[in-house]
């Protein structure tokens, strides 16, 4: 998680595509063609650890305050971040390379990989 750029796949990009997104993992084929996994138990441990570290940073938004245990169980099932706006969108896991899956649409972002994240229970942090 300290490598600094992340390894990016391009969706849709030289055959790169999301595979399968389960309770576990999402496997996936990165661009050159090999098949991939995330471990998002991981990528959550990590994410909390870096809240942890960074939590000071963060301004609650009015209204959205809740207890420590709310905050604490939100993140036990976030896995990165992610931002973007036209013509890239992207989703950042916090695994050990980091991995940023980069869409042409805000709805492929949605339709392939975080849609089917949040029904098998995980979530990303929005950046925007």
């Amino acid at each position: 998680m300290c490598q600094n750029k992340p390894e990016v796949i391009r969706v849709g990009a030289s055959g790169a595509r999301i595979v399968r997104v389960s309770q576990k993992r999402i496997e996936y084929v990165d661009m050159a063609g090999q098949e991939q996994f995330i471990d998002l138990e991981e990528c959550a441990r990590n994410w909390t650890r870096w809240y942890d570290d960074h939590s000071q940073e963060f301004l609650p938004a009015p209204g959205c305050v809740g207890s420590q245990a709310e905050t604490d169980a939100w993140n036990a099932h976030c896995v990165g971040r992610r931002g973007g706006a036209h013509p890239l969108w992207w989703v950042e896991f916090m695994d050990k390379q980091m991995t940023r899956f980069e869409f042409g649409t805000w709805e492929g972002l949605w339709r392939e990989l975080q849609g089917p994240l949040m029904l098998a229970g995980w979530h990303t942090f929005d950046t925007e």
